[in-house]
């Protein structure tokens, strides 16, 4: 695989987190809406029904792993939307790409019995050493802000400790890395079975259609009944008008149809790990990213600092590792026991008992008719 697919994973990835912070910073609904879920999961699958097949191919047994895939990814999605919600998009993804890449990894070789090739191994080495710097305390690599904090002001802006609000956004969102390992690993053994894989759109069709069905529900049961509380009056006091409001969520819904796109494409070719590892990637990226366009002095958690730039340079660096030395290759066969390649040797060089037949038997025709002429 080369690098174009994954740089369209990952780019398409950092922009859907832009767009999700955008949309968080209108506050046009309260959390507990899931409006964003309800527009992801109404927007792929109009994106598969657009595009699926007259008739499905998929085995009984594809099926049931379709549903198992949809039930993570609608359970997964909510969670992390949950999660995002209360912690904001740089340790959200801080922790669902370091969390995730781990537990991706371990069920990957455990599960799948998936062996890792020496370039994925440093690749992954790297990915967690960046991960590490991150989640460190940040008073290792910022003497004059660890001096700081010991005021009050000092220490709320420094970021020291997570409030009760991030501690409950960061359980969410560990909660959701460990839903998402458990899809990849099922969706990798989808794609890589026995079975020919059915086509990515009847793949998105079943796995969307249980969210879909679970977010209408839940819009109807609970949201509709109290719109005013829910969406009106926080979309009343809203900074941004509706007509914003409604065009950034059908971006957000199209370009997340573009990810899944380029998301099954690496899932393919790479698996879950490869998956894994793009994501780890993109947390260091939106590290910078949201840092440029979101850092302000309400907001210094989001801002750039010694600690964020070194940890999305190794991150980076170990992303690059398992692309270029590990990545798109398949792991070797083992080679047959000697045993095994005598009796294959054997087979190879003996002919089989119809062939011996047929050949005697040509050779008894032409004695006749040497015969034949003879006489």
């Amino acid at each position: 695989m080369g690098l174009a697919t994954p740089l369209l994973y990952l780019c398409s990835g950092v922009l859907l987190n832009m767009l999700s912070q955008v949309i968080t910073d209108t506050k046009f609904s309260a959390p507990e809406a899931h409006i964003i879920p309800a527009v992801k999961f109404t927007f792929t699958l109009v994106g598969a029904a657009l595009r699926r097949p007259p008739r499905g191919v998929a085995t009984p047994g594809q099926r049931r792993l379709m549903a198992l895939i949809g039930l993570l990814d609608t359970c997964a999605y909510t969670v992390y939307c949950l999660g995002f919600f209360a912690c904001g998009a740089t340790l959200a993804n801080l922790l669902l790409s370091g969390v995730g890449q781990v537990l991706t990894a371990a069920l990957t070789r455990w599960v799948l019995r998936r062996r890792l090739t020496t370039g994925q191994l440093a690749g992954i080495a790297f990915v967690g050493l960046g991960l590490a710097v991150r989640a460190a305390p940040a008073a290792y690599f910022d003497h004059s802000a660890a001096s700081s904090a010991g005021s009050p002001e000092g220490g709320a802006a420094f970021g020291m400790a997570l409030s009760q609000e991030q501690l409950v956004g960061a359980a969410l969102v560990s909660l959701a890395a460990l839903l998402y390992s458990l899809l990849g690993v099922a969706y990798e053994r989808l794609l890589k079975g026995e079975e020919r894989p059915p086509p990515n759109a009847e793949i998105m069709w079943n796995v969307s259609i249980l969210g879909f069905l679970a977010s209408a529900a839940y819009q109807l049961l609970y949201v509709l009944p109290r719109w005013g509380a829910l969406v009106g009056r926080p979309l009343a006091a809203s900074p941004a008008p509706p007509r914003r409001v409604a065009l950034l969520l059908a971006l957000f819904g199209t370009g997340f149809n573009l990810h899944m796109l380029a998301q099954a494409a690496v899932f393919k070719s790479e698996g879950a790990i490869g998956v894994g590892l793009v994501n780890a990637v993109r947390g260091a990226v939106i590290t910078i990213v949201v840092a440029a366009l979101f850092c302000s002095p309400g907001r210094r958690h989001l801002c750039l600092t010694n600690q964020t730039m070194l940890s999305a340079a190794v991150t980076t660096a170990g992303g690059a590792i398992y692309v270029l030395t590990g990545g798109g290759q398949q792991p070797p066969k083992p080679k047959p026991a000697v045993g095994q390649r005598a009796r294959e040797s054997e087979g190879a060089g003996a002919p089989t008992k119809e062939a011996a037949s047929g050949s005697t038997g040509e050779e008894q025709n032409r004695a006749a008719g040497k015969k034949d002429k003879e006489a």
